[in-house]
């Protein structure tokens, strides 16, 4: 979170056992689609031989289902480093096809333009075809800032803001406006609770309102500004937690209510942003991942042993590419019917109402026997 100005990303390839080549894919779904259609029609049974005949010609026709955004442009905010869902999720827009100009938070502008230009972050940006990935521009911005007039004399003169005038949301998205015209896409990968290791009891009012701010109204700042220069048929995205939901001890400091609101304001921004700018406007709730600013809040480790324990999905960590294609998808003219839906990429771990691994089973075993 800086905890969570949630720099965002992870250089972390496709696993090849979830991403076959096309033409395994389209052979494998033709032989499916054949026993099927026998089974659903009581179609004449054949042969091994005509069978497999019309397996492979079913299967030249290597019909795919992909996710294709060429020719669409994503702005996405919230990426400082390579460690994150952010720098995940643009990863995936651009193996889609899409171009991505991020949005980086301004503190950490400097050293992230930097580490990208001496190569630190070239294994993270390896694509699939082995070319690196490219970002269309990388723009100053920190979005509890509205305006330029929003922003306090002291952090004007601040010398980590020294040299970028132009960072708000809205001096941000008139210069994406100038510089490209239009988006498709707008990413929320950002929050930033600055007492999140403080449990509610013991947070100030300060702190649980500048979690709200940075964490859950600057997503409507980003809908209110950059709405009008999305394209009709464009798509929002944002990220979300499970304790926005339920209760999660040790996620404080306003972060569990900012993430209810962000989840609220997403149904709202669903309708209204719907009706107004003709786009739609989902979030996904990711598990647990210990990236650089996740690890802020203390106990992120802890919260992926767990996830890796009591999950449905137990037998692997959760990788920041599963929520980039699923980002990608929710942009994709294939989720074209979601809006105003929260979806869960945390194997499973919403779901689950009690701890297999809890000491109280455990004592409650011993009982029996």
């Amino acid at each position: 979170d800086n905890t969570s100005r949630l720099p965002s990303g992870v250089g972390q390839h496709f696993p090849s056992s979830e991403h076959a080549r096309p033409s395994e894919m389209s052979s494998a779904m033709a032989s499916h689609s054949l026993a099927a259609t026998v089974l659903r029609t009581g179609a004449r049974r054949v042969g091994p031989q005509r069978a497999q005949r019309l397996t492979v010609r079913a299967a030249a026709t290597e019909r795919t289902l992909p996710i294709d955004l060429r020719g669409k442009r994503a702005f996405v905010a919230g990426v400082a480093d390579d460690q994150g869902f952010g720098w995940a999720i643009s990863k995936c827009l651009i193996e889609a096809g899409a171009e991505v100009i991020l949005g980086t938070w301004v503190p950490a502008l400097n050293i992230f333009e930097t580490s990208l230009r001496r190569g630190k972050f070239d294994e993270s940006r390896k694509l699939s075809d082995g070319t690196l990935m490219e970002f269309a521009k990388v723009y100053a911005l920190d979005a509890i800032y509205d305006t330029y007039d929003d922003v306090p004399e002291e952090v004007r003169t601040n010398k980590r803001y020294a040299g970028n005038d132009g960072f708000s949301v809205a001096d941000c998205a008139a210069k994406v406006a100038a510089d490209f015209g239009t988006i498709d896409i707008l990413v929320h990968s950002l929050a930033n609770g600055p007492e999140v290791q403080k449990p509610l009891l013991e947070t100030s009012r300060n702190g649980y309102l500048a979690a709200l701010s940075a964490s859950a109204y600057s997503k409507v700042s980003l809908v209110q500004r950059f709405g009008p220069i999305m394209n009709p048929g464009g798509a929002v995205v944002s990220l979300t937690y499970l304790a926005g939901e339920k209760i999660i001890p040790g996620y404080g400091g306003g972060m569990s209510s900012a993430k209810a609101a962000l989840e609220s304001d997403t149904q709202v921004l669903a309708y209204e942003a719907g009706h107004k700018y003709k786009i739609r406007v989902n979030t996904i709730s990711a598990g647990p991942l210990g990236s650089r600013a996740a690890k802020a809040i203390g106990f992120i480790d802890d919260m992926i042993n767990y996830s890796m324990t009591n999950a449905p999905l137990n037998e692997k960590p959760l990788s920041a590419m599963e929520i980039g294609q699923t980002a990608a998808f929710l942009c994709s003219p294939l989720a074209s019917g979601i809006t105003g839906t929260c979806i869960y990429v945390d194997n499973g771990l919403h779901a689950m109402g009690m701890a297999p691994d809890s000491k109280s089973l455990e004592r409650a075993a011993e009982k029996a026997e």
